[in-house]
């Protein structure tokens, strides 16, 4: 049951925007690359999201 919780954490973390080495100082690994490979995976529209970052970011400037 904890393990089903520490990946559901994991999982929304990286989902609403939390950086990968924040996760895994928030989860206790000193090498960001495991919950890098575990959790990247559970980003919903990762593409949709970085796009949307980026136009917002140049559309202030412009």
């Amino acid at each position: 049951m904890m393990h089903a919780l520490r990946h559901l954490f994991a999982s929304e973390a990286i989902n609403e925007g939390v950086d990968v080495y924040t996760l895994a100082d928030l989860l206790g690994h000193e090498d960001p690359s495991f919950p890098l490979r575990r959790y990247m995976h559970c980003v919903t529209g990762a593409v949709d999201k970085a796009l949307k970052a980026i136009g917002q970011r140049y559309h202030s400037v412009a």
